[in-house]
């Protein structure tokens, strides 16, 4: 949503996640999508995570997979996720759109936990309604350090992104331009990202109020689990986790503790729920759709399903049909998938 300078030549998404950096491009004169993900180095707890110049050189190095370079990229969208990130639905009273920006940094003190001075603002109206004098205004905030983060890797290789995009709205263009507008706005349509330290949960209803939520829950947790199970070593968990032969409903201690770990997921993901029905009717029918690298977990799903009592699938836009990836792609593409949307 914020957007940053012009660009005219490749579309391209980069998502920049704690576990792996995702690269989505689509051809500026059509075609097929093309991806590619590079595993972020492993660090030692207390560790710092890895600086701007080992993120660039990921970057450069899924530009190279696809058989591209960075000065043949010219248009860049690029995703920002955290605790710092915060999407939220507001109201404010009826005005011109030029009075909004500064009207929302005001209101906006009122909702975000952090100090605003500190932080990027961006919105999108989403609806005026003059006889009750409101306006419904969608506040994306970032902060400043985090927007600084995501963008030093790019600058580092000589690109100046067009657009910042919230995590959550990456996702739920990328799921809207799968399914197709009229489809989104005909039902309810449930999100869940799970990424590697923490998870957005997005729940898009037309009429109703736009709900994000980020949980801390991702796969580290589900490592923590069966590192565990496994005597303390993370790296035969994750060794277990990318196993395809793995399987959360397999008999075994690996499995047992991480199923355990999802179950505090779909915890979260209940009051989640509970809260929202206290701002709008839930539909009786709901679907929820899965993306993230863990979603690749064989089970999963399956179990996600039994839990929660509804229908659990994976999203993996690049793949083209929704329920499952195919080899090469997979669910980890879908917030890089929405961001080069936003500049297609």
């Amino acid at each position: 949503m914020i957007r940053l300078a012009a660009g005219a030549r490749a579309w391209v998404g980069v998502d920049i996640g704690a576990y792996s950096v995702k690269l989505v491009a689509m051809p500026s004169g059509g075609g097929r999508a093309r991806f590619a993900e590079a595993v972020l180095p492993r660090t030692a707890a207390g560790e710092e995570a890895p600086g701007p110049s080992v993120l660039a050189g990921l970057v450069d190095e899924c530009l190279a997979r696809i058989e591209q370079s960075p000065r043949g990229v010219g248009r860049v969208s690029v995703g920002v996720s955290g605790a710092d990130v915060i999407v939220k639905q507001l109201a404010l009273p009826l005005m011109d759109d030029a009075e909004i920006a500064g009207a929302l940094r005001f209101e906006a003190r009122k909702h975000l936990p952090f100090d605003v001075q500190t932080m990027v603002l961006d919105h999108q109206v989403l609806g005026r309604h003059p006889g009750e004098r409101r306006l419904d205004v969608l506040l994306a905030a970032v902060s400043q350090q985090r927007l600084d983060w995501a963008l030093a890797p790019l600058r580092e290789l000589g690109i100046e992104a067009n657009i910042v995009d919230a995590a959550p709205l990456a996702l739920t263009n990328a799921f809207t331009h799968v399914i197709g507008r009229d489809a989104a706005d005909a039902e309810a349509l449930l999100l869940l990202d799970l990424g590697h330290r923490g998870s957005w949960f997005t729940i898009r209803q037309r009429g109703q109020p736009f709900f994000v939520r980020r949980l801390d829950w991702g796969g580290v947790q589900l490592s923590q689990a069966v590192a565990a199970a496994l005597g303390g070593a993370l790296e035969a968990a994750d060794t277990w986790k990318l196993d395809p032969n793995a399987s959360l409903a397999h008999a075994g201690h690996e499995a047992a503790a991480a199923r355990q770990a999802v179950i505090r997921l779909t915890e979260e993901l209940r009051r989640s729920l509970a809260y929202y029905g206290t701002l709008a009717p839930i539909p009786d029918s709901l679907t929820l759709h899965v993306s993230g690298g863990t979603t690749r977990l064989s089970g999963l799903l399956t179990f996600l399903g039994e839990q929660l009592r509804m229908p659990v699938n994976a999203f993996s836009p690049v793949d083209g049909p929704e329920r499952g990836a195919r080899a090469g792609g997979g669910p980890q593409y879908a917030q890089a998938y929405g961001l080069a949307l936003r500049v297609a």
